[in-house]
Order: C-alpha cells, then structure tokens, then sequence
C-alpha cells in the first residue's frame, strides 16, 4: 500500500493523535476518514492548519515516494472544516516515475470542494544567500496565546506545544521568533511528538512556522487571517533533541492596501545546536486570508486577559519592559 504503517509516528501511529480510518489503499492511492477533534484546535472552533498540513506530510514520509529535502505546496480553501467534523484524506503518487510527487487533500465529508490540496515534491538545496540568519533585535516582547491551541495553548487537557511567541520590534519592520528544545521541558515533551526513535516529527515544525510566520503578518496588519496558501521546503529531518529558532516576518498584503485581503509573510527555521552558526533547515512563505471575526476571536479570548490591547494600541506599555518581564 502507498502509505505504509508507522507505529512511532504520533500522528499517525499506534497511539495517533489524528484518528483515522482506512476506506481504500492500493500502492497508487489511499483515502483514510479522519477526525478533527478539540484537541486539534488552532483558533477556537476550528483545526490547527499546521496539523493539517501535517498528516499530508507524515503520509509522504511514511511513502517511502522520494526523501529530503523536500518542496511542499499547500493551498486552503473550499468548504471548511470545523471541529467535530470527519473528512476524507486522500493520498496519490504521481504517475511520471522521472518526476516523483505525492499529491493529497481533506475533503470535509459531503463537500464538493477539498479543505486542503498540497503536492509534495523533491527540492534543491538553497544557495547561500538564503541560508543565512538575519538576526532579530535582542529585544522582544512576548505575545499573548490561547487557552486550547495546540501550538500556543497553555491550559490544555491534551499535550500541546505549549509555544509562547515574542516580537521584536527593528528600525523596518517587526520580527517574531520562537523557541523549540532549548530548555529541559522542550527536550522533554519532545518525546511525545515523534515521527521515528530519534525524529522530532515535521507536524511540529510545519505548526509552529504556520503560526510564528503568521504572528509576523498580523504585527504588520494587526488583523488576524487564516491560512490561505503556503510553500515550505524541508532540508533535512529533525532530531528530537535539536534546538530551532522559527524567525517570522511580513512580507506586504494583497488587495486594497486600505483594506487589504490578504497578508503575506516569509519564515525560516534554523538549527541552534551550534549558536555561532545557525543552520538553516527550513523556509518559506504564505499567504493569510484576513478575517474580522477571528481578530475579534483573539481580542476576547487571549491570555494574559487584557494583554492584547498593545498590540492594536490601545494601551500604554507601562510596567512591562523590553525583555518582557513584568516590573510589578
């Protein structure tokens, strides 16, 4: 069968963290039934993007189709899918041997249209020019997070990433990092999101980059947007014991600039394990369609309660300095 059992994977595995089921497989083509459930929640009421690109990274790599690195292409849109809903994951292999692809989408079980289509394809490695870090400001501020968000949640009954993300503010633009595996904690939470015995698995970096590069959009816009389409490319598989640093930043909006509909941001991942020389292992950038009423989702429900406020101006930076702790 084209995707072949993993029992390590966390997503997918003995224990999976996405339920699905096998409708039909064959070594050309294979459609599961999934299940997005709360425990998969980015914004309330609705699955985590980075989750859902990555069960179609996860089937690519349980293909055994091509390896590292890796170009991925995904493009949301459709009919939604919403928590508690089933949907249909179908997984292809391209059929010009010369030219491997895998190519996948979720359907929302009864729609016409597909939630989510991605084509997975071999890349080049990057020249140097892109490998480099530019390095942010020393200085950030931390943002406010969810309650259930399975990157930035931090009172969930289900393990998450527990990712609290910090914008740093230059001379341009602003930039927003976060950290993965540099304290104890990290290295050992890794441990529950695995794709093999020593691999950190690509759905935890695939859903950290979506809401890090996000985060770098909305600081630009201060409007909040769900993904609309996104192009990653994957160097190299990750060890669980690695530390990365996710560098988000904007790259613009589409649309009136007034009232724009789009905003588009670029993200890297680097290696931290040498912090002297960064290694870049990952890149890309994407597309955020804007919505009103998921800036006014942050608005009412992001923790600290009332720390949101700064980040549209509508309040004063008093008592909190640069480095993000509190004076008080």
């Amino acid at each position: 069968m084209l995707v072949k059992d993993n029992p390590d994977s966390f997503l997918s595995g003995d224990e999976p963290f996405i339920t699905a089921k096998l409708l039909e497989g064959s070594d050309s083509r294979v459609d599961m039934e999934v299940l997005f459930e709360s425990h998969h929640e980015g914004f309330i009421g609705i699955p985590h993007g980075g989750l859902a690109m990555g069960l179609c990274v996860d089937a690519w790599r349980n293909s055994n189709t091509f390896t590292y690195p890796v170009n991925m292409q995904f493009r949301f849109g459709g009919t939604g899918v919403r928590i508690g809903d089933a949907a249909t994951f179908t997984v292809e292999r391209g059929s010009d041997p010369d030219e491997p692809r895998i190519r996948t989408q979720i359907t929302k079980n009864g729609a016409e249209t597909p939630y989510l289509r991605a084509e997975l394809s071999p890349a080049s490695v990057p020249d140097g020019s892109i490998s480099a870090m530019r390095r942010p400001p020393a200085e950030f501020r931390p943002l406010p997070y969810y309650r259930n968000c399975f990157v930035c949640g931090h009172q969930r009954t289900v393990p998450g990433l527990e990712r609290r993300f910090r914008v740093h503010t230059g001379e341009k633009d602003s930039t927003v990092t976060v950290e993965w595996g540099a304290s104890p904690e990290d290295r050992d939470r890794a441990r529950l999101f695995l794709m093999g015995k020593d691999e950190l698995h690509p759905t935890v970096l695939m859903s950290i980059f979506d809401e890090n590069t996000a985060w770098g959009g909305f600081m630009q816009t201060r409007s909040a947007g769900l993904s609309a389409k996104m192009t990653v490319t994957l160097l190299r598989p990750i060890r669980r014991s690695e530390s990365l640093l996710f560098v988000g930043r904007p790259l613009g909006t589409r649309g009136n600039p007034r009232s724009p509909r789009f905003f588009v941001a670029q993200g890297s991942v680097f290696s931290m394990s040498d912090p002297s020389s960064p290694e870049l292992i990952a890149y890309g950038k994407g597309d955020w369609i804007i919505m009103k009423e998921y800036t006014k989702q942050i608005k009412e429900n992001l923790l600290p309660e009332g720390d949101w406020e700064w980040i549209f101006g509508e309040e004063e930076n008093e008592g909190v300095d640069r480095q993000g702790r509190d004076e008080g």
